[in-house]
C-alpha cells in the first residue's frame, strides 16, 4: 500500500492499519518530535460534526480510565473545528486472529498465557464498570515482547457515560456472533460474563483451531467452483451474492447453537488437554451468566492457578515462543484497504448543520450499518432490524415507529400482523409501524400463542411466552432446520 502523508494536526499520516463502521486508525509519526503512535479518527464519510463523532469521545474518555499493560494506552484526544481524533500508543506484532489463522491452533500453554493476559486486562475494566462487549481476536494485538493488548473499546458499556446513539449501542449486532454470548443475541442486557464468555470461545479456538459453536466443515463436491464446473460459468457477482447468503445462514446457525446447544466436546478435538484448562474453558462457555465466572479477575486468578500448577515458564516467554513458531515475531499491524485520510480543510469554519439534524444522524446511521454488514460479511436487507421471510419489515416505511422483543421458549416462529418475521432465539428487536399489532407465536408441537399489542414512537414492547410442549420434538426443541435460527 502507498504510504498516506495526509498531516492531522501534528500528526503525519503514514498508512492505515484498520477501518471499522466509523473509524479508520492510522499508523503515525509526530511532525516535530518524530514520535511513532496510532491515530484513530473519523472515516471522511462520517462528519465531525454529527452526533456519531460523540462515539470516539466516549471512547477517549473510557481509554484514559482504564489505563492497563494489557489494554491499548490513549496519549491524547484531540478535536479541531472539523476533525477529532485520538492518538494511541504505537503497537507492533500480529493480531491473534493472525496468530491463531497461521499457527492452526497454539500451543495448550502458549493460549492459556495469551487468555490469561487477556482476562487480566478484562478484570481491569471490569473492576471499574467497563464492559468490552466486542471481544474476539481481531481485537487483541500480541506484540513482539509478548504482550497483550485489548483494542477497540467503541462499543463498551460504561455506566458513568452515555450509551452511543442507534445503531451504534450495541454494535455488535452488525458483526458476526462467533464470540457473542447468548444474552448478547437475545438483545438483553449485558454485564462482565459476556466478555468472559468470549474469552472462552477464544481460548477454546487457540487450542483446537475452530469455535465451539462452529457448524461441522462439510468438504465441498469435487470441482465445484472450478473454472470448468457450473460455478466457473456463473458472473462474479452472482456468486458473492451465494457466498453472502452462504454467510448469512451460517451465522444465524451459529447463533441459535449458542442459544440451545452444548459447545463441541473439547477433549474430543484435543484428548491431551490437562483437566484444569478444560474446566476453566467450559466454565466461561456456560449458557447461563451467572454461571460462569464473574469477571475477568476471576478468570484470571483460574489460568493462573492452573499455569502454576504445571510449572509453566512465565507468560511471556509462552506468548513468545508462540509468535516465533509461527514465524511472526517481528510482523507489524498489517496495513488494510481503507479510504485515505480526510485532507486538511482551507477552508477554517466548519460547516453548518442541516436544519433536520434527526434526518441526518438517520442517513449516518444508514451508511455505517451497511458499511459495518459488509466489512464483517453480514447482509440484511435493511439495517435497522431482522429481515422477515420475504426481506420485508413491518412498518419499516413509517418514520413513526417502535420495537418489538421477542423470547420463547424453547422457540418459536414469529408472525406478526400475519407475516412471518423470523425464528427465535432473534438477535434485535423488530422495528414496527407505532399502532396496534397481532403477534402469533408457532411450535409444531404447541398450541399457538397469541398476543395483541399496542406500540407508540419510540416504545420498545417485551414479550415472553412459554410454549405449552404436548409432544416430543424431533431433536429436542429445536427447529428442524437449524439455519432457520435468527442471531
Amino acid at each position: 500500500m502507498v504510504a498516506d502523508e495526509r498531516q492531522l494536526g501534528p500528526y503525519i499520516l503514514r498508512e492505515a492499519v484498520s477501518a471499522r463502521a466509523l473509524t479508520v486508525t492510522y499508523r503515525a509519526e509526530h511532525a516535530e518530535l518524530g514520535r511513532a503512535a496510532l491515530v484513530k479518527t473519523l472515516k471522511p464519510t462520517v462528519s465531525a460534526a454529527s452526533a456519531f463523532a460523540a462515539g470516539l469521545e466516549r471512547e477517549a474518555k473510557i481509554l484514559a480510565r482504564i489505563r492497563h499493560p494489557n489494554i491499548v494506552d490513549i496519549h491524547d484526544f484531540q478535536r479541531d473545528e472539523d476533525r477529532i481524533w485520538l492518538v494511541l500508543e504505537p503497537l507492533s506484532g500480529p493480531t491473534l486472529a493472525a496468530l491463531c489463522a497461521r499457527a492452526g491452533r497454539l500451543d495448550e500453554g502458549a493460549a492459556a498465557a495469551i487468555a490469561l493476559e487477556i482476562a487480566r486486562g478484562l478484570g481491569h475494566a471490569h473492576e471499574r464498570g467497563v464492559v468490552h462487549r466486542e471481544l474476539r481476536p481481531e481485537r487483541v494485538v500480541v506484540t513482539p515482547s509478548g504482550g497483550v493488548k485489548i483494542l477497540e473499546f467503541a462499543a463498551a458499556f460504561d455506566g458513568r457515560l452515555p450509551s452511543l446513539p442507534e445503531p451504534f449501542e450495541g454494535s455488535d449486532t452488525f458483526a458476526r456472533p462467533d464470540y457473542m454470548a447468548p444474552e448478547q443475541i437475545l438483545g438483553a442486557e449485558t454485564g462482565p460474563q459476556a466478555d468472559v464468555f468470549a474469552l472462552g470461545v477464544m481460548l477454546f479456538e487457540m487450542l483446537t483451531g475452530v469455535r465451539p459453536f462452529d457448524p461441522p466443515r462439510a468438504e465441498a463436491p469435487d470441482g465445484a467452483g472450478g473454472a470448468g464446473g457450473a460455478g466457473g460459468s456463473r458472473a462474479p457477482r452472482e456468486r458473492e451474492r451465494e457466498r453472502d447468503d452462504e454467510r448469512w445462514a451460517d451465522g444465524r446457525a451459529v447463533a441459535h447453537r449458542i442459544r440451545s446447544a452444548p459447545p463441541q466436546p473439547l477433549r474430543a478435538l484435543l484428548p491431551d488437554v490437562s483437566r484444569g484448562l478444560e474446566r476453566v474453558v467450559l466454565r466461561c462457555l456456560e449458557k447461563e451468566p451467572e454461571q460462569r465466572y464473574e469477571s475477568g479477575r476471576a478468570v484470571a486468578d483460574a489460568l493462573a492457578e492452573e499455569l502454576s500448577e504445571r510449572a509453566q515458564p512465565p507468560a511471556r516467554a509462552l506468548v513468545v515462543k508462540a509468535l516465533a513458531a509461527a514465524k511472526l515475531g517481528g510482523d507489524e499491524l498489517p496495513p488494510a484497504d481503507v479510504p485515505a485520510a480526510r485532507p486538511a480543510p482551507e477552508r477554517r469554519h466548519a460547516p453548518p448543520l442541516a436544519p433536520d439534524v434527526r434526518r441526518l444522524a438517520t442517513v449516518f446511521a444508514l451508511i455505517v450499518a451497511g458499511g459495518a454488514l459488509i466489512e464483517l460479511g453480514f447482509r440484511q436487507q435493511d439495517a435497522a432490524g431482522p429481515p422477515s421471510a420475504e426481506g420485508r419489515e413491518p412498518g419499516a416505511a413509517s418514520g413513526e415507529r417502535g420495537y418489538l422483543k421477542v423470547l420463547a421458549r424453547p422457540w418459536a416462529e414469529v408472525v406478526v400482523d400475519g407475516e412471518l418475521i423470523d425464528v427465535t432465539p432473534m438477535a434485535r428487536a423488530i422495528p414496527l409501524q407505532a399502532g396496534r399489532h397481532f403477534v402469533t407465536f408457532r411450535h409444531p408441537n404447541a398450541p399457538e400463542e397469541k398476543r395483541t399489542i399496542t406500540i407508540s414512537a419510540g416504545q420498545t414492547v417485551t414479550i415472553d411466552v412459554s410454549m405449552r410442549i404436548d409432544r416430543p420434538a424431533p431433536d429436542a426443541g429445536a427447529p428442524v432446520e437449524d439455519r432457520d435460527a435468527s442471531p
